[in-house]
């Protein structure tokens, strides 16, 4: 049996403005997202963690080394764990999306997988990418540990594949930043023990 720690970066100053980040934006953390990460990772440096992996963007990748450093290990950058591409949406802000895609946006938010967003990436193809690399990552470290650190909307796509929840439903899932997702993984599949656990910070 393997567990996967399934982790969401930390706060960002897009995150606070409530920006679209998506994966061309290279936006550090903020001083509240690093005090966010150091208490995740003071939280599971007792955990037997054998392998660390994160997506390339620098909020998840800075977030992944800062809790790798309290088991002294390295951090992994896997490109299929990074955030959807929103096209034309990233660097805009929620309220500016809702105003100039309206259509689109509705689309996004009641029936997320039928969404085409211009220039963007689709929610089916987000999974393939994702899951196929997380079943390659189990299959060649099996009975190990890993901890990954991605994106908002990547790990509430992984949710649902892993536990055969329909993409129609993929906004009911809560990702707060920092916030930890436990599951299990052995020759019967995925079982979940936490989600969007936030407790290290306090909520």
């Amino acid at each position: 049996m393997s567990k996967i720690y399934l982790v969401r970066h930390g706060e960002t100053e897009w995150n606070k403005a409530q920006r679209t980040q998506g994966c061309s934006n290279n936006i550090p953390l903020s001083e509240e997202g690093i005090k966010q990460a150091k208490a995740l990772g003071e939280r599971l440096k007792n955990k037997e963690i054998d392998l660390f992996f994160s997506s390339e963007l620098g909020r998840a990748y800075e977030t992944a080394n800062i809790i790798a450093s309290y088991h002294n290990k390295k951090v992994e950058i896997v490109e299929a764990f990074k955030e959807i591409n929103f096209g034309v949406w990233e660097g805009l802000q929620y309220k500016e999306i809702m105003e100039k895609y309206k259509e689109v946006y509705s689309i996004w938010h009641y029936e997320p997988h039928l969404a085409k967003i211009p220039g963007g990436e689709d929610i089916l193809s987000l999974k393939e990418r994702s899951m196929t690399k997380l079943i390659e990552i189990l299959n060649n470290n099996k009975e190990k540990n890993i901890l990954i650190v991605s994106h908002g909307i990547t790990i509430k796509v992984m949710i649902c594949a892993m536990l055969g929840i329909d993409l129609a439903n993929m906004h009911k899932i809560r990702q707060d930043n920092t916030s930890l997702n436990l599951f299990e993984y052995n020759d019967r599949g995925f079982s979940v023990i936490h989600l969007n656990d936030t407790c290290h910070i306090g909520l």
